[in-house]
């Protein structure tokens, strides 16, 4: 289903199809010869382009992301007895009846890096946050599926299956953690959601830590082509830079709201 929300975020495909649109219905105004027009779809192509390219995109979330180190020793994770990801979504696929869920890019980056930091620490709860889905498939059912698989055993995984948005899970999860005792706890998101991420929950009232994976941008076999591949377009580059547009207009509307 689509979220109306991509109608109005640069960088997903929704977004694209109407601002050419757009365009096209300006190179028929007769007042400018379609200048108007020509400049809109030139100024589109080339901000896809560069979102779309893993050497740009990389340096754009570097550049407007802080760069907080990821947790790699107890010590680092001052005392965090449990580690809390966060969802990113799931794709939903449907064929006769039958129903399949599978990890979007960053949810399946955000599963990499929390059995990571699991056995890092000394077997800590891990939360796993998530309310999208359907009537079979709860996202934080997947991601349990899914850390399990992964090495976490099934009686340290705690699933929370009502948030839907990242205020949500600032919500939800804390009950979860005081239920077990847990004061402190590894926040694990993506690079582009973890400033929005910590703001909401430290509003709430927390301080974690935070560790966030790579941003996985260079291409599988990239020694075939050389670094010439970084500058071609990827649709993985383009998922990070659409991540990275929603969530800085994500901190305004939370920020209009209160929420951080």
């Amino acid at each position: 289903m689509l979220d109306l929300a991509e109608l109005f975020v640069p960088g997903g495909v929704p977004f694209l199809v109407l601002s050419l649109i757009f365009g096209t219905l300006l190179l028929y105004r007769r007042k400018d010869g379609g200048r108007v027009g020509r400049l809109w779809i030139t100024g589109v192509t080339l901000f896809y382009w560069i979102a779309s390219t893993p050497a740009t995109a990389s340096a754009l979330i570097r550049l407007l992301t802080p760069d907080y180190p990821p947790v790699e020793t107890r010590a680092q994770a001052r005392g965090a007895a449990a580690v809390v990801v966060l969802g990113a979504g799931m794709d939903l696929y449907v064929s006769r009846g039958d129903e399949f869920a599978a990890s979007v890019r960053e949810d399946a980056l955000r599963m990499m890096e929390a059995s990571r930091v699991y056995h890092v620490l000394d077997r800590p709860f891990v939360v796993v946050t998530g309310g999208n889905g359907s009537e079979r498939y709860s996202e934080a059912g997947r991601m349990a599926a899914e850390l399990e698989a992964m090495g976490v055993p099934a009686d340290r995984i705690v699933e929370e299956a009502r948030a839907t948005n990242t205020f949500d899970h600032a919500r939800y999860v804390p009950p979860l953690l005081q239920a077990r005792h847990v004061g402190q706890f590894v926040l694990v998101t993506s690079r582009q959601h973890i400033d929005r991420a910590l703001r909401v929950f430290r509003k709430a009232g927390f301080d974690p830590v935070p560790s966030s994976p790579e941003l996985g941008l260079n291409p599988v076999g990239l020694h075939r082509l050389g670094r010439v591949q970084t500058f071609l377009p990827s649709r993985m580059a383009l998922l990070a830079s659409e991540e990275l547009v929603h969530d800085k207009l994500g901190l305004v509307y939370y920020w209009l709201r209160g929420w951080i």
